[in-house]
């Protein structure tokens, strides 16, 4: 038996179902993922806002950031990012400078399927 043949009756097989069930794997984990959109609300704080940085926190991981900051005499508008979610439940860290005084708040996030996910700051930053 040589080694090509040693290769196409056993190894081959052994390799393709190992990629086979690889691939029905990752197909499950993509289900089992939710896509929301999440918005800071800055509120009447919004034309002194100057930048805005978020993570979100989901498990111990970071799974998404965001990074915005107005141009001179601009306001920042409203904030808003699309993120891939592994679980409903998770922690969004704000940094905000307001007029060069940082603010940093930290808020519970809950998100399911194609939420929209609307995280009020204007307390936090008055």
């Amino acid at each position: 038996m040589t080694k090509y043949d040693l290769f196409r009756r056993r190894i081959a097989p052994i390799a393709f179902g190992v990629a086979i069930a690889v691939m029905a794997r990752q197909s499950c984990q993509k289900q089992e993922q939710a896509h929301a959109t999440i918005v800071l609300d800055l509120g009447a704080a919004a034309p002194d806002v100057r930048s805005v940085d978020a993570e979100l926190w989901m498990n111990g991981a970071e799974i998404a950031q965001f990074h915005r900051a107005a141009l001179a005499g601009r306001a920042i508008g409203t904030p808003r990012f699309d993120a891939v979610l592994p679980a409903a439940d998770g922690e969004l860290r704000v940094d905000v400078d307001v007029h060069g005084t940082h603010r940093h708040v930290v808020r519970a996030v809950h998100a399911v399927e194609g939420a929209t996910v609307t995280v009020p700051l204007e307390s936090e930053l008055r």
